[in-house]
């Protein structure tokens, strides 16, 4: 089971290379070039109609969320802690697949979907109400927050993509219990804001439902390491790599792999810090800086990654996790009555895998750059309205290559 890696050896593009790389810029520049022509305003958002805001809002909807987030949460760390410590525990396969890689489509349809069944939330929430009124606190710089959640993604990241061991049990509850640990002592001290600035997951779900169709009425940082940890991701799959880390051994492998997970994340910061700095010289008087206004665009790209990265990944692996939950302490039951079913690997195909892959990237740029405009039209001179987007449209051509290049070279 390689966990690490979803794509594997069904990324093989329905096109060839150089054309998907052409039609991946060209598709960017075109989305440019037509919402600076054709949309003079900022768009407006769109609040949830009455009758579903009040199904989301009902007392009932949130305690049923909240209890099955405690389940699912509680027979996660069972299994992980208590289960079989090898491939046919569906631990890991439930928390890299179902839960990581599902918080992708659960947000985008539903909206800060974390936050509503985060299990730590009420953990937290009862052992605050038993501290003393001296001992609690108010979370007051979003800062301090945003470390904590940047903290938690990087230290994901690294066991995801860096760990010697990111398959095992043992390992999943190990951090799943720490990060419990973290956030439930720190939503006791600092209350419900605590989850909302430095719970990883909740930032990051939230971040994505900032594309939803609905709404009501940001952390760069994060948005720019989830981006760097894929695309180590997609290099790790490349033949040079797997060439490299093929000649030697652990740990010296998990530590040339934190370098370089360390390198790309590095890498990306900088290069949208350069596109923030140069697109500084063309903002509006009075406005100092456009880091928070130029996120939001980098959550399509994100998401547009994400989906491509992980597609194959979550159709096979996902598959995986409900075939072994049918025994998931090894003791050879079989609760679902699957025994003896295996994985289809037959469906999808790699030319359905590859358009979805490709597909994903070019929309999620596409979108990236529709976004950039509308933050564009707010901070930027009239004057140097095209000019002064340049550096970010600049960033997403280059985004969407590497992207591509990577998706299709695995």
């Amino acid at each position: 089971m390689n966990l690490a890696h979803g794509l594997g050896e069904r990324s093989d593009l329905p096109v060839p290379l150089w054309l998907a790389l052409y039609a991946g810029a060209a598709a960017v520049l075109i989305a440019f070039f037509a919402v600076s022509a054709l949309r003079p305003k900022p768009r407006a958002g769109r609040e949830v109609p009455l009758p579903l805001a009040g199904l989301a809002d009902a007392r009932i909807t949130r305690a049923l969320l909240r209890a099955g987030g405690l389940i699912a949460f509680g027979v996660l760390l069972a299994v992980a802690w208590f289960g079989a410590d090898d491939s046919h525990n569906p631990a890991p396969v439930w928390f890299y697949v179902w839960f990581w890689v599902g918080l992708i489509p659960a947000s985008l349809l539903f909206g800060p979907f974390w936050r509503l069944v985060n299990p730590v939330r009420p953990l937290a929430a009862i052992v605050r109400s038993c501290l003393p009124r001296g001992v609690r606190r108010e979370l007051r710089s979003d800062g301090a927050g945003n470390v904590v959640a940047v903290g938690g993604m990087i230290a994901f990241l690294w066991l995801e993509l860096a760990s010697p061991h990111p398959d095992s049990p043992r390992a999943v509850a190990v951090f799943v219990t720490i990060y419990a640990a973290v956030h439930a002592i720190g939503g006791a001290l600092f209350g419900p804001r605590w989850f909302a600035q430095a719970d990883t997951f909740e930032v990051y779900s939230g971040l994505i439902a900032a594309m939803s169709p609905f709404g009501r009425g940001a952390d760069g940082r994060l948005v720019l390491v989830v981006l760097g940890g894929a695309m180590f991701d997609g290099f790790s799959g490349l033949p040079l790599w797997t060439d490299l880390t093929g000649l030697i051994r652990q740990p010296v492998t998990s530590l040339l792999a934190t370098a370089a997970l360390a390198v790309l994340l590095v890498l990306n910061v900088r290069a949208y810090r350069e596109a923030i700095r140069t697109t500084s010289a063309y903002l509006r008087p009075g406005v100092s800086t456009v880091d928070d206004e130029f996120t939001c665009p980098m959550v399509p790209i994100m998401v547009g990654y994400g989906v491509a990265h992980y597609f194959s990944f979550a159709v096979f692996e996902g598959q995986l996790g409900w075939l072994l939950a049918t025994d998931p302490f090894g003791r050879g039951w079989d609760l679902l009555g699957v025994g003896g079913a295996s994985v289809d690997y037959a469906v999808p195909g790699p030319a359905v895998i590859s358009a979805v892959q490709v597909g994903a990237i070019v929309l999620g740029h596409v979108m990236g750059v529709v976004s950039a405009h509308d933050r564009a039209l707010r901070v930027v001179r009239a004057d140097d309205l095209r000019s002064g987007q340049y550096p970010m449209v600049t960033l997403m051509v280059v985004y969407t290559g590497i992207a591509i290049v990577l998706v299709s070279a695995g």
